[in-house]
């Protein structure tokens, strides 16, 4: 039944989300600093952890009952690769300012555990990791109804948990909040750019 694999990819996405904000929260990075696994070991450790059980989701998400959606073809299917292409290069240029080992625990911060870079991609979009993995996730050439949930939660899970991100970010680096008046989050606006 196909309500029933479109409820099981909304609760399961919904355990995931409460799964993987629980262990980027500072509440959960406190405990386990007070245990003696300090910025980068823990950093790595839930990098590690993310990848795992995303790739269990991913893996049940793809076992549940599934109808086709559509199927592009010619031009239609260029503009959506090209859509994914767009999201690709955004979700490298969001690589390109901040270090990637930082970023993955392989190697410490030189200043504190989440840097406030507003470089490159990051002069025009708060969240261009987000933005490029939305447009990937959207832009499928072909798509299946669970596809298409699975593509739905992830954006809504993206733009819910951008707003603990800003809410870390504001505690952390006073400057973030002039930072957010004038760059938007995930369309870009050139126009407001002082």
């Amino acid at each position: 039944m196909l309500w029933q694999s479109i409820l099981w990819i909304w609760l399961s996405g919904l355990l995931f989300a409460v799964f993987h904000s629980i262990t980027a929260s500072t509440t959960c990075k406190q405990w386990f600093y007070q245990r003696g696994i300090q910025e980068p070991r823990y950093r790595l450790i839930y990098s590690i952890v993310a990848i795992l059980t995303t790739a269990v989701w991913v893996y049940f998400v793809h076992q549940l009952a599934d109808t086709a959606l559509y199927q592009s073809a010619g031009f239609g299917q260029v503009i959506l690769m090209a859509i994914q292409g767009i999201g690709l290069v955004l979700m490298l240029a969001a690589f390109h300012p901040i270090d990637g080992l930082v970023f993955l625990g392989l190697r410490p911060a030189l200043i504190g555990t989440d840097p406030f870079v507003e470089r490159g991609i990051y002069r025009w979009l708060r969240h261009p990791m987000y933005v490029g993995a939305m447009l990937i996730l959207l832009a499928m050439p072909s798509q299946s109804w669970n596809g298409l949930h699975f593509s739905l939660l992830i954006c809504v899970y993206f733009i819910i948990g951008s707003r603990f991100e800003e809410q870390r970010m504001l505690r952390e680096h006073p400057d973030y909040a002039a930072y957010r008046q004038r760059v938007a989050a995930f369309i870009p606006m050139p126009w407001k750019r002082p």
